[in-house]
């Protein structure tokens, strides 16, 4: 498994390094002739049975039992860092937008409801055009706003802080 990121995101990627640590990651080199950075862990066989439930036909596919997955916070703030944006409208709104625009709706429904059992985030499935193609993504809405942003926090890295609602200049008091 190759990891790469912008070196702006290089702490991100440090911090990624150390938590992968079993998976004995090769240390991080700088991309020749790129602002960016990169480790691979080694081929195991763990990883390889991960695919094949991620990748079984070579898409990305979102499996029936992802509740199993999608259960520490940890993972759901890797997934924000990696995939997710804060749609911050301090007038109106807060919420959190993860970009699930390659799966199926009926898959996208899998991931809403894993978050509402394991997390109890009230999530919903938006559609949006895009390229001309109907997809569609997650977004936490603001009622769980809070709840989200304290599973994710502990484990936000410094360079993805302006993912936070803390962070902001101004938000409203109810989603401190």
């Amino acid at each position: 498994m190759a990891l790469k990121y912008d070196s702006k995101y290089l702490g991100y990627l440090k911090w990624l390094h150390r938590e992968l640590e079993e998976l004995e990651p090769s240390p991080i080199k700088k991309k020749k002739g790129y602002h960016q950075y990169q480790f691979r862990t080694q081929a195991r066989q763990d990883i390889g049975e991960l695919r094949k439930i991620f990748y079984p036909t070579g898409t990305k596919v979102i499996p029936a039992d992802i509740a199993n997955y999608l259960r520490d916070p940890l993972t759901l703030a890797v997934w924000y860092q990696d995939d997710g944006c804060l749609d911050y409208r301090p007038k109106y709104h807060a919420n959190v937008q993860l970009a699930t625009h390659c799966f199926k709706k009926q898959e996208c429904a899998l991931l809403t409801k894993s978050l509402a059992t394991n997390f109890a985030l009230d999530a919903r499935v938006c559609s949006c055009k895009m390229r001309g193609k109907q997809r569609y993504l997650l977004y936490v809405t603001s009622g769980s706003m809070n709840s989200f942003m304290q599973l994710v926090e502990p484990y936000i890295q410094r360079c993805f802080r302006y993912k936070l609602i803390k962070f902001r200049k101004r938000h409203r008091q109810q989603w401190r």
